[in-house]
């Protein structure tokens, strides 16, 4: 069992080991519930519904500035999925 700290304003700060375990990330949210004096959090997953397009594409456009694709690479993969997809 991991032990937390309150610090100043309310803050507790999760240890890197449990935050990697579970792919917890700066900016993800969580519900807060309260059981005696048991805390839960559950974490809360974004509708996809409600990002705008820059945002989903973000992370792709990134990766494929990583790998010096082009444009053209980009459409060629697109049109082959579309082929056996």
């Amino acid at each position: 069992m991991e032990k937390v700290k309150l610090l100043d304003k309310g803050i507790i700060e999760l240890p890197q080991e449990v935050c990697k375990k579970n792919r917890l990330e700066k900016g993800d949210e969580f519900d807060l519930f309260f059981d005696s004096e048991t805390i839960y959090l559950k974490k809360v997953y974004k509708s996809i519904k409600n990002t705008s397009f820059i945002e989903i594409a973000a992370p792709f456009r990134a990766m494929a500035k990583k790998e010096k694709l082009k444009a053209e690479d980009v459409a060629d993969e697109i049109r082959k999925y579309r082929k056996t997809g």
